[in-house]
């Protein structure tokens, strides 16, 4: 089945509540039920985010008789089960057809038998994987699941009558009140002090846990609202809850944003759509989804599981695909007011929405920005100092990290990366540079260690796997203090390694081949970049040998093709590019190849001076290479200035894998050979930026 976005406006959704009686006699509630009926697993879940009320083909009913089976799909996340119950719960007190009463009682069953001893619910069961395994409270899954008992308890309609009975009602208000002390267990506590809750928390040690790669451990405003409103519900609290609705009333209070407003501009999947957070003095209050367990500071995520403290910093698929800021807690201070001069006005928090938020007081430094300490490298270089020489210190063949931090400076010097496991950081991207006039002809150094050495400023040989280079202003400016206008080949970063990790820099240079990662075709060269300036008024200055991934880049050429991919040996080889943005002084074209290749880019942006043409072979008077495999282009959400003549349409179903957009991550593009993000969230006390 193909994915559907699931979001408020959902039509699915939409159906699943209807209340209205007379819709629920008619044959088209009853069609919609016995495709409910179909897509109900043998464990009595459901799957998530499938439009089941379209009408079936005689050969997707007979595929649905097989998932059946499935073990593993069914869910309460996005609002799964739940939704399926209420629509069956109406049909069947409309229509008595026994069928829909027994369904949703295997749902009820399903239900019962997912609750941990501890009273939680993981996301997925009875078959799990990874994260699915944490007590889950993302999107309400938990909280739906728990009001979804209280109101058949109650018989509150539709769930009156026979449609389940006292014992089974008795079995749901034990699981409710031992789901009520999982909430209770799991408050945050910090310094003795309780707080909120997180989307997920560790079944054993109730410790807030991670999800997704953009889900971590943090203090989470947005589900905690949920499960704060559910407490101040409970008729007759106890001081456990009575407490626990104090504390997070005074942590929403204390943390609360001001002086900035949410903005959505363009439509939903449009090529012009933002969200971003503007300055408003007048502005209502607002609340991060997440703060960090640090600092208790709001942070946003890109599918890197990097955390960032600007939403321009993460690229436009999560930066508008995801709830990063919400005004959902004002809601529970009426709501808290009331409850607190009901049930225990003695204990009651001063709270208030004109108050200045954590960020204007003083609480918290929302933007927040990474610092390096040098303690936690294994080298330091200072201006004036060899960095070859903090290289040579390496182990030959390390087996940690081996981390240099270069000091702010400028530095004249062509360094050689001969050894694996070299992570190189430079104190501060724009102040930290690194430039070199040559080319291949001009070369000053042509060996090292009796192996013959490339052209450019930093050179990666063979061997000299898993390098981080982050941080740097990497330069190549032959063609500008020796030989201005000369723009052949002028490397500012070559590579004969795999698992290359180029990341927050500029790398710069007057010629062509800027940043040529070529390792050997029998090696798989895989590279992974992010937040990279390029800029270079010669052709193919990004040009990967094999498997690359480069995500939040900006591209600025000169009349000549920027991106270029030399894919030749494997099929599957590909550059993929998200996020980016294209631009150039002059008309200039995309990109070229003139051997096998593939290319794939997603949410990317061109300026009016990228040619309005297709990536295409290089050369018209000579054929270098066949390229058996033809031109392989695919584009998602692209646009460009001024439009185009259909070529950046979207295609990606068209190429031989056909992957959903959300699908194309680092992970995909290499086939999970090699996990880069894990890496740089392993080493991000050291590249923080």
């Amino acid at each position: 089945m193909a994915w559907m976005p699931v979001t408020a406006q959902n039509p699915f959704k939409q159906l699943m509540r209807k209340t209205d009686p007379a819709y629920f006699k008619t044959d088209e509630a009853r069609q919609v039920g016995d495709q409910l009926l179909l897509y109900q697993r043998v464990t009595g879940g459901w799957p998530k985010n499938i439009d089941m009320a379209r009408p079936l083909t005689s050969d997707e009913q007979a595929q649905l008789l097989i998932d059946k089976e499935k073990p593993d799909d069914s869910t309460t996340d996005n609002d799964a089960t739940n939704i399926q119950m209420m629509f069956l719960a109406r049909l069947y007190q409309n229509t008595k057809d026994l069928r829909y009463r027994d369904a949703f009682r295997k749902g009820v069953e399903y239900l019962l038998s997912g609750q941990y001893e501890n009273g939680g619910w993981p996301q997925f069961w009875p078959e799990m994987h990874g994260y699915q395994i944490h007590i889950t409270y993302n999107d309400d899954a938990m909280v739906n699941t728990l009001k979804l008992f209280r109101d058949m308890m109650a018989q509150k309609e539709p769930y009156q009558g026979d449609l389940t009975d006292q014992a089974l009602r008795k079995r749901m208000a034990e699981a409710f009140d031992k789901g009520i002390d999982c909430i209770l267990a799991t408050q945050i506590v910090k310094d003795g002090v309780p707080t909120v809750w997180c989307q997920q928390h560790d079944r054993e040690t109730f410790e807030p846990a991670p999800a997704r790669a953009f889900e971590l451990p943090s203090y989470c405003s947005m589900e905690s609202v949920s499960l704060t409103r559910l407490l101040m519900e409970l008729p007759n609290p106890d001081d456990r809850v009575k407490k626990a609705v104090h504390a997070a009333m005074r942590w929403f209070d204390k943390y609360k944003l001001t002086g900035y407003k949410i903005v959505r501009v363009g439509s939903r999947g449009s090529y012009d759509q933002d969200t971003r957070l503007e300055k408003d003095p007048h502005a209502e209050p607002i609340w991060a989804r997440f703060y960090d367990l640090d600092y208790c500071e709001p942070f946003v995520c890109d599918r890197d599981g990097v955390p960032r403290r600007h939403l321009y910093q993460i690229g436009s698929e999560r930066r508008n695909g995801y709830s990063w800021y919400n005004t959902l807690a004002a809601s529970l201070y009426p709501l808290y007011e009331k409850w607190a001069e009901k049930y225990d006005p003695a204990h009651k928090v001063a709270i208030s929405l004109h108050t200045k938020g954590a960020n204007e007081n003083g609480t918290i430094d929302w933007f927040r920005k990474p610092v390096v300490n040098a303690a936690d490298f294994d080298a330091v270089v200072n201006p004036g100092d060899s960095i070859q020489l903090a290289i040579e210190k390496a182990p030959a063949q390390p087996t940690d990290p081996y981390k240099i931090l270069i000091r702010k400076g400028t530095y004249h010097q062509k360094v050689i990366i001969d050894r694996p496991n070299i992570v190189l950081v430079g104190e501060e991207r724009d102040s930290t540079v690194l430039v070199l006039a040559e080319t291949a002809k001009t070369q000053a150094i042509t060996e090292y260690h009796d192996k013959p050495v490339g052209n450019g400023v930093i050179v990666l040989q063979d061997g000299a796997d898993d390098c981080v280079i982050s941080g740097l202003t990497v330069y190549n400016n032959y063609g500008t203090v020796v030989e201005p206008g000369n723009t052949t080949h002028q490397m500012a970063i070559f590579g004969k390694a795999t698992r290359t990790i180029v990341i927050n820099c500029n790398v710069w240079a007057d010629g062509n081949d800027a940043l040529s990662l070529w390792a050997p075709e029998e090696h798989n060269g895989m590279y992974y970049h992010a937040d990279l300036n390029l800029r270079c008024p010669g052709v193919d200055f990004l040009c990967p040998r094999g498997w690359c991934f480069a995500v939040r880049c900006h591209f600025m050429g000169d009349s000549r093709a920027i991106i270029w991919h030399d894919g030749r040996g494997n099929k599957d080889r590909k550059l993929v590019i998200k996020d980016s943005y294209f631009d150039a002084k002059s008309p200039t074209l995309l990109g070229r190849y003139h051997h096998d290749s593939q290319f794939f880019l997603l949410n990317c942006r061109l300026s009016k001076q990228i040619l309005d043409t297709n990536i295409s072979y290089a050369y018209s008077d000579k054929v270098l290479d066949p390229c058996p495999w033809g031109l392989r282009t695919y584009y998602y959400n692209c646009s460009r200035e001024g439009g185009h003549s259909g070529w950046l349409r979207n295609n990606l179903e068209t190429s031989e894998e056909a992957p959903e957009f959300h699908a194309v991550t680092a992970q995909w593009t290499f086939k999970s050979q090699w996990d880069p993000e894990q890496r740089i969230r392993d080493l991000w006390s050291v590249l923080a930026y």
